[in-house]
């Protein structure tokens, strides 16, 4: 039994199942409860809540609740519920009529089913709002800016959203998140937004049909830390105006239409994720702004499907130190939080490319690391500085124009999982350090000009034919070319990778060589210890060497004293 005095009940997460008695639903369940956390304990209908007085907190998440959201429950404490976190059921609809009374502040109904216009009614005091991952149709209403005026977050990524963004969206100047993100919005950017929301510090508008140039209009004093633009039709340049966002981690405008340089004032600010693939983006890597081209947070950088160009070798990877630090203890992961005292944050997600498949990271660890500079124009020869790269996870350098050897620095990347560099010029080895790659497991190699025999180590013999082909001077396993003599330069295998069958001492060799020095030993003895047995072995041996040598015949008998002193 449970004390009526109790204003704290947090169940949530513990693999309970909760059965409630609706016997007696005219008295308040608990009297004095303000913080109800009934999260992920298998509900399947509304615990009797509408009587409870003083709730201020109530998290019925992660449960099997289905159907229309009761309206009595925006009721329960006449005003004095404050958060309710209904996210993860299976809701399709709002029992009506319904209204959100003035003293809610956060409100998360993601990842239901939940479709229809978007619940936006006044008066409304929304501080974190969430909508995500539901079917809400039609448009963004016109003033959504002075709706949710006091909003600090407010998202309706992932549904089907149609139409452009108000411009009245920049009323919203509080705004630290907006995540309009996965749904159907066409227009252009309102300028306004960069401009006015000053504590803006993620913003997500990708997976939409918007258009036109990103607007130049980021202030002195940006606050954006997450730019995700990924996945519209944009066009124009990157503005330079974004430099003034001092504090931004992660920028994502891959698969649009921007025709650029490379963005050389990125180089000044705190990025760890760069991700400009599938655009226009042409010329050289190499900045005069910053030659030295050093990047102190970078972590993720994906340039891919663009017609950079120029000459690789004259990267300097050993100022990318964001990748050589090596911390495997380290699991933070890059997320924007919006209260001190609670947990809700943004969570940053980027696709990218592994294994020759697209994948989504959901979750941004800062010890993951990836370089994919594929589909470009490079040519020239990998610099061995890449081998200081010490935490790189991934490296894709495919389909472009490298020419020249692998470098055996790329030995060094012990925490490589992925390696791409087919669709090349190179030549020559492949290096023998590679063997000492002991967590790779992905390699292609493919379409080169390579040749030699494949080093033998614990992960290359696991990988099959398709990782070398297109390179004919490749010999041995796994492919079907096998190895002759000549083919030595490239049969080197590190001593701690060498197979035991090498190792082990060819003892029918020792044994024929045993029974050769003993049986000679044993043949010279009995020549040179019994008389009677040597003067006829000797004798026959005369008889001989007259007959091959006549006129040599006189020297017999010296030959023979030579031979018989020795012993």
């Amino acid at each position: 039994m449970l004390s009526p005095n109790l204003s704290w009940l947090e169940l949530s997460f513990n693999n309970l199942s909760i059965v409630w008695d609706h016997s007696n639903s005219s008295l308040p369940l608990l009297p004095r409860i303000k913080n109800l956390g009934l999260a992920s304990c298998k509900l399947k209908s509304f615990p009797p809540l509408s009587r409870e007085t003083r709730l201020n907190v109530l998290d019925l998440s992660s449960n099997q609740l289905k159907g229309q959201i009761p309206n009595w429950i925006w009721e329960i404490g006449n005003g004095s519920l404050m958060q309710v976190n209904l996210s993860f059921n299976i809701f399709d609809d709002f029992q009506k009529p319904y209204k959100f009374l003035p003293y809610l502040i956060v409100l998360d109904l993601h990842s239901n089913q939940l479709q229809g216009e978007l619940p936006i009614h006044p008066p409304m005091a929304f501080i974190y709002v969430d909508f995500s991952f539901n079917y809400f149709n039609n448009s963004i209403p016109n003033e959504i800016g002075n709706l949710i005026g006091r909003a600090i977050f407010f998202s309706v990524s992932n549904n089907k959203l149609t139409g452009e963004i108000p411009a009245s969206i920049c009323n919203a100047s509080y705004l630290q998140g907006l995540d309009l993100s996965g749904n159907a919005l066409n227009g252009s950017i309102p300028s306004c937004l960069p401009n006015k929301n000053l504590d803006l510090g993620v913003l997500s508008l990708a997976r939409n049909n918007l258009s036109g140039d990103i607007p130049d209009t980021f202030t002195d004093n940006c606050s954006l830390r997450t730019l995700d633009l990924e996945n519209n039709v944009l066009t124009g340049k990157i503005p330079g105006s974004l430099v003034n966002c001092s504090f931004l981690e992660v920028l994502n405008i891959g698969n649009n239409r921007i025709e650029d340089t490379f963005p050389c004032m990125l180089t000044k600010m705190e990025l760890r994720v760069l991700i400009l693939r599938s655009n226009g983006f042409h010329g050289e890597l190499l900045c005069s702004s910053a030659p030295t081209q050093e990047w102190p947070n970078l972590q993720i950088i994906d340039i891919s499907h663009n017609n950079f160009g120029g000459d690789i070798s004259v990267l300097n990877f050993s100022n990318w130190r964001g990748m050589i630090s090596v911390d495997n203890n380290n699991n933070d992961q890059i997320r924007f939080y919006f209260f001190d005292f609670n947990e809700l944050h943004y969570q940053d997600v980027v696709a990218i490319t592994i294994k020759g498949l697209e994948m989504e990271l959901t979750k941004i660890l800062t010890i993951f690391t990836s370089i994919d500079f594929s589909s470009n124009k490079f040519h020239g020869e990998i610099p061995d500085s890449i081998g200081d790269l010490k935490s790189l996870y991934l490296l894709n350098l495919s389909h472009n124009a490298i020419m020249g050897c692998i470098p055996a620095s790329i030995g060094n990347l012990k925490q490589l999982g992925s390696l791409d560099l087919s669709s090349n010029n190179l030549t020559g080895n492949i290096p023998v350090e590679l063997a000492s790659l002991g967590f790779i497991s992905f390699l292609n190699l493919s379409f080169n000009e390579l040749f030699g025999k494949i080093p033998k180590g614990p992960q290359l013999q696991t990988f099959t034919k398709a990782s070398y082909e297109g390179n004919a001077g490749l010999c041995g396993f796994p492919v079907t070319e096998s190895c002759s003599d000549g083919d030595v330069s490239g049969a080197s295998v590190l001593p701690e990778y060498r197979n035991e069958s090498e190792k082990e001492i060819g003892w029918g060799y020792v044994s024929a060589a045993l029974g050769f020095a003993v049986g000679l030993a044993s043949f010279l003895w009995l020549l040179l210890h019994c008389k009677s047995w040597g003067d006829v072995y000797f004798e026959k041996v005369d008889l001989i060497l007259e007959r091959l040598f006549p006129h040599k015949h006189g020297t017999r008998n010296h030959r023979r004293r030579v031979i018989r002193n020795r012993g």
